[in-house]
């Protein structure tokens, strides 16, 4: 089959302009992401999904997945191959940029194994020739760690120093206290950590004075990013406060040595009245 061609200059020169235009407008095409954050849990996998509108054969494309700069490639895909040569360390052997999908122009990259430093922002980007796109797409990973673990610990400023601990926490968990009212308490001290897996274990004390109010006191450890928390209860009895106050135990001693010493006092004058009335 022969290709038609204008038989004048200029009807050529407006052909080839033709030409060139039609196929920069079917090179164009936009990035699109999920439009909203993707909220996952620690140790699970995750899809993060990126299309190219409108849908076109993406095989061919230079497809690269980076974190905040071009340098930090957590996936790179061109011309039918997977470049891992650029990939940032802490993603080898962990991402796929799913193949069935791309000759409808989906882009959709998986990673496994999410670790707390996979929380942030990602970005899809597609180069054909001079054409460029990009998409975001926000991923927060969180993680609910262990139930509260109380304990009494020692008497401190006139109360008991009550200690609450939990770990496997992601991000930074908020920690509330409850007094046997259902009323929340002031943390004395706060001290957070993180482990091995780059988690948060947290330490929060307070100091119980309120020897009247015998009940459960609670320690409550909440994810905001997951809605989820834990709780544990410690019932604190009236008589651990009584040794919280050694200055009030201190006087009742003195006051009791008083009663004995004038007790012992008048006995003994009394008996020496009397030993004096015999010896008239």
């Amino acid at each position: 089959m022969q290709m038609w061609l204008p038989a004048s200059p200029r009807g050529l020169l407006s052909y080839l302009v033709t030409l060139h235009v039609l196929r920069l407008g079917s090179a164009n095409f936009s990035v699109v992401g999920p439009g909203h954050p993707l909220r996952v849990t620690v140790g699970q996998d995750v899809m993060l999904p990126c299309h190219l509108s409108p849908s076109m054969e993406a095989r061919s494309l230079d497809i690269r997945w980076i974190r905040h700069q071009v340098s930090e490639i957590v996936h790179r895909y061109r011309n039918g191959e997977d470049l891992y040569g650029d990939q940032m360390e802490e993603y080898v052997g962990r991402t796929e940029l799913v193949r069935d999908g791309l000759s409808r122009g989906r882009l959709d990259l998986r990673i496994s194994g999410l670790r707390p430093s996979d929380d942030g922002q990602y970005v899809c980007t597609v180069r054909d020739g001079s054409s460029y796109g990009e998409a975001t797409v926000d991923l927060e990973v969180s993680a609910t760690g262990s139930g509260p673990q109380l304990s009494l610990e020692a008497y401190e400023d006139g109360g008991i120093r009550v200690v609450c601990r939990s770990a496997g926490w992601y991000p930074r968990p908020e920690v509330l206290w409850k007094d046997p009212g259902g009323q929340h308490l002031p943390s004395v001290s706060q001290r957070y950590s993180f482990d091995e897996r780059g988690l948060f274990d947290t330490e929060d004390v307070i100091i119980v004075t309120d020897g009247n109010r015998d009940g459960k006191w609670s320690c409550v450890v909440r994810n905001s990013h997951l809605n989820q928390e834990q709780e544990t209860s410690l019932h604190i009895s009236a008589p651990f406060f009584h040794n919280a106050r050694p200055w009030m135990v201190g006087v009742q001693v003195l006051l009791v040595l008083s009663g004995v010493l004038l007790g012992l006092g008048a006995y003994l004058w009394r008996r020496k009245v009397l030993q004096s009335r015999e010896l008239e």
